[in-house]
C-alpha cells in the first residue's frame, strides 16, 4: 500500500489530499499476486483522490484471522466522494457502462473478482464512499 501511495504522489495524482494509511504491524498475506493487488490499489486510490473533494482518504487494512475463516480485507474511504444509485448499479455491471468518473472503480471490481475476491461499495451521507475489498484467504479454513 505504501508503494502504491508513493507512486501516486510521484505521478502527482494526489492533489494535496490527505491520505491516511492504517496498516497492521505484521505483513498481511493473501492468495493474490502483488502486481494485481497493486493495480487494484492504484485504481481505488486514484478514484478516491479524484472524488474526495476537500475531504480525506483513509485506507484500512485488516489481516485475516488465525483460523482462515475471515479473509484479508481493506477499505478505502473517501469522505467527500459521491456516487448516485444509478452509477453504483453500473459499477457492478461493466466498466463500459459507467461514466468516465467511476470507470476506475468498475475496473478495480473486475480485477478483484478475477482473483476470487469481492468488492463492495457503500454510500453514506456523512462518510462519503466506502469501498471494501475482500481478498482470497491465504490458507484453507480450519476444521
Amino acid at each position: 500500500m505504501e508503494e502504491a501511495l508513493e507512486l501516486l504522489e510521484a505521478a502527482r495524482r494526489i492533489h494535496g489530499i490527505e491520505v491516511k494509511l492504517e496498516l497492521p504491524e505484521e505483513t498481511v498475506l493473501a492468495r493474490t499476486g502483488a502486481r494485481r493487488t497493486r493495480q487494484v490499489l492504484l485504481l481505488l486510490l486514484s478514484h478516491a483522490a479524484d472524488h474526495a473533494g476537500e475531504g480525506s482518504v483513509r485506507v484500512v487494512l485488516d489481516a485475516p484471522d488465525d483460523f482462515g475463516d475471515e479473509p484479508p480485507r481493506f477499505q478505502v474511504v473517501a469522505s467527500g466522494a459521491r456516487l448516485s444509485a444509478r452509477e453504483l448499479q453500473a459499477v457492478f455491471l461493466s466498466p463500459m457502462l459507467v461514466g468516465p468518473a467511476h470507470r476506475r472503480l468498475a475496473r478495480a471490481r473486475e480485477l478483484v473478482e478475477s482473483v476470487g475476491g469481492t468488492l463492495g461499495v457503500e454510500r453514506g451521507e456523512c462518510e462519503g464512499l466506502t469501498v471494501t475489498v475482500e481478498l482470497p484467504a491465504p490458507g484453507l479454513a480450519c476444521w
